[in-house]
């Protein structure tokens, strides 16, 4: 295996772990961040997110699906900074694929079994990893074209 591969399970280990990122859309030139919670699917390389079509980001994703977002760590010194940003393209999902994603949230998350809100993926483009533990601006990336053959 190659330093991509290297690269990619060194992300994969640390999002595993994480449990909430920000997502950031677009909606007419003017930015919105919100956070939510994710669960990974590491063989898609897609974060699943929930969230109910009353959401002001939520109105936004429909009409633009690309997305972008960080997941990190609050650390106060910075050579103990980790985190990832991403880019990548939302969709809302239906039949199979919603119940899939549903089934890894719940297992991840059993109180959202409570309240069934729409499922989201985000199929990642690229992941820029910064690990500040393994030497001050230690970067890992991936991109999708990566792994595509």
């Amino acid at each position: 295996m190659g330093k991509d591969h290297d690269d990619l399970n060194k992300i994969i280990t640390y999002l595993t772990k994480k449990t909430t990122l920000t997502l950031c859309c677009v909606d007419k030139e003017v930015p919105y961040c919100c956070n939510c919670f994710y669960v990974l699917n590491k063989a898609k390389m897609m974060l699943y997110i929930t969230s109910s079509f009353n959401t002001h980001h939520a109105n936004i994703m429909l009409k633009s699906q690309q997305v972008a977002g960080t997941i990190n760590d609050q650390a106060r010194s910075v050579a103990y900074i980790q985190g990832v940003q991403y880019t990548g393209q939302i969709t809302l999902l239906n039949n199979e694929d919603e119940q899939q994603a549903r089934n890894l949230f719940c297992q991840a998350y059993p109180i959202a079994k409570l309240k069934e809100a729409p499922m989201w993926a985000i199929t990642l483009s690229m992941l820029k990893m910064t690990d500040n533990k393994l030497g001050f601006g230690k970067k890992f990336l991936w991109h999708r074209a990566d792994c595509e053959t």
